[in-house]
């Protein structure tokens, strides 16, 4: 799979910022959702591995593994290898994973990059071992009353749906039917409000990284594109604090129940 977002070293910075972002948010969504000390747990799309050693260092997991398409974020990801955890080089969209049967298997702001995420979830869930968990945090909404957040937010909504993707895909999961093998355990949305400078950060790395696909070149003039950069690296030079945005995260927990 391929991310709109990029895989460069910029890409790695911005989720850097989503992982302090998220970070707090995250790991209350796992301590809440696992009651058990997982064996061996499975990180999808785990990038340069922020998310990996969130898991484990939330739940004292004995081995996690971040599975990633990219061999670039691996290879930052592999430098920051332990006893307990460590990465792979694998297409998340393709089963089976390149490891024995789960207890957990966790992803975070990955379905949005899908064309099919529910035939992913369904996939995802023949991963696990009996009893195990499947957990997901994916956008529900984002509500904001800054123009230039909307604006930026409406071009990237615009982007994932010409990919055959969607932004909110929150919705979308939560509409998963319980099958004979994956049933929901738990649900419900996270608020978690930003800091406009986060925000703006988070925002600024992305459009550096897809200002020039093709898509933007063709529907957003050269002129737009640069008033936006510029007023995002303003608001990432102010000292204030404010928020004037807020993400509703969809958690969702599956079970594994018998064959």
């Amino acid at each position: 799979m391929r991310y709109l977002f990029g895989d460069t070293d910029e890409a790695t910075r911005r989720l850097q910022v989503v992982a302090e972002v998220f970070a707090g948010s995250t790991a209350a969504f796992l301590q809440d959702s696992v009651d058990f000390r997982p064996k061996s747990a499975v990180d999808l799309g785990c990038g340069p591995g922020f998310t990996t050693h969130l898991v484990a260092e939330s739940l004292a997991c004995e081995r996690v593994v971040g599975l990633d398409s990219s061999e670039h974020f691996i290879g930052i990801a592999g430098k920051t290898s332990t006893e307990s955890v460590c990465f792979l080089l694998h297409d998340v969209t393709e089963v089976p994973f390149p490891i024995g049967p789960a207890d957990l298997i966790f992803c975070r702001l990955l379905l949005t990059h899908l064309a099919e995420p529910l035939e992913a979830l369904r996939d995802w869930g023949n991963q696990l071992g009996n009893g195990g968990l499947l957990l997901v945090e994916e956008v529900e909404w984002i509500r904001t009353g800054s123009p230039l957040f909307g604006e930026y937010l409406e071009m990237v909504e615009a982007m994932l749906a010409d990919q055959g993707s969607h932004l909110f895909v929150g919705p979308i999961i939560d509409r998963f039917e319980d099958s004979r093998r994956l049933r929901r355990r738990a649900g419900g949305v996270r608020k978690v409000r930003v800091s406009n400078r986060n925000a703006a950060r988070m925002f600024l790395l992305n459009l550096r990284a897809w200002q020039h696909r093709p898509f933007v070149r063709d529907n957003y003039s050269s002129r737009v594109i640069a008033g936006i950069e510029a007023e995002l690296s303003a608001l990432i030079g102010e000292s204030s604090a404010g928020s004037d945005i807020e993400w509703g995260i969809r958690s969702l927990v599956f079970e594994r129940v018998g064959d």
